[in-house]
């Protein structure tokens, strides 16, 4: 089983045990929406059956948000299902490394699923911002969104007003710069547009709670800009600054999130000298 953690009329977000990883299933008369099944065999099977209980019949779309290999277990799950993903998903020279690091975790947890974990074939790529499906009275919209990861897309589901963000705007993780600042700064710009202009109703992190409380939204953004901003003052003063400091341990798991704040010095480091 997989525990729900929010329910509407159009959208469920299941909520995994690890990482809080979040797998949302958005709804319509014409439309069954699929976005990055994950963890467990277990938790899948819910969503999958989830998906089933559903289907009158709809299309069926799974988006692969990014390619991190939590992410991407689910595929084989839902044959059935048109895949989306971005341009650099589908481009990424390290597809044998993310499926290596999703085998890993199989082999050291000795988990065992009906399907091979495999790198996900892609149907629609995913090139420019508002890039659209429409389905009947349904349409989808997805964005680049590079910074987290080279690949990274979030999503607008247009008439619920749902936004799906991949690993953005969490409230249980700070930035998590896997590829670059300043692109992670860009997606944070846009994901504000996003949330003014379409009139967002309900944001859906990858890892954490989601929130239908738009002034939250705004304060993860804010958050999200200004630890980015305060960290380059950092490293570019050569001084630790009890501020960042304290921002990071305000966080309920700060002991793994210091990791990955170190990670994100030696980042904006490499920035730096390049």
């Amino acid at each position: 089983m997989m525990p729900v953690q929010y329910k509407n009329q159009y959208v469920t977000v299941f909520q995994s045990e690890l990482y809080q990883t979040t797998s949302t299933v958005a709804v319509t008369k014409d439309m069954i929406l699929i976005v990055d099944p994950t963890w467990l065999p277990g938790e899948i099977e819910t969503i999958r059956q989830h998906v089933a209980k559903n289907d009158a019949g709809q299309h069926k779309y799974l988006l692969f948000t990014h390619s991190d290999f939590d992410h991407i277990h689910g595929w084989k799950a839902f044959p059935e299902a048109v895949t989306i993903a971005s341009r650099g998903f589908v481009d990424r020279t390290n597809k044998k490394k993310m499926v290596q690091e999703a085998q890993d975790f199989e082999d050291y947890y000795y988990i065992e699923r009906p399907y091979p974990v495999e790198y996900p074939q892609i149907d629609i790529i995913i090139d420019h911002d508002e890039q659209t499906i429409k389905n009947g009275d349904t349409s989808v919209s997805f964005y680049l969104a590079p910074g987290h990861q080279v690949d990274g897309v979030f999503a607008v589901v247009h008439e619920p007003g749902v936004l799906i963000a991949g690993d953005y705007v969490s409230d249980v993780e700070f930035p998590f710069i896997h590829h670059d600042s300043e692109a992670y700064e860009r997606t944070v710009d846009k994901l504000e547009e996003v949330v003014d202009d379409k009139k967002i109703k309900l944001l859906i992190p990858g890892h954490g709670k989601c929130t239908t409380d738009r002034d939250e939204m705004r304060d993860r953004i804010g958050d999200s800009r200004w630890y980015i901003e305060t960290l380059r003052d950092e490293i570019r003063q050569q001084k630790r600054l009890d501020v960042l400091e304290a921002f990071v341990d305000s966080y309920r798991f700060s002991r793994y999130l210091r990791e990955e704040h170190e990670n994100n010095k030696a980042q904006i480091q490499k920035e730096y000298r390049a």
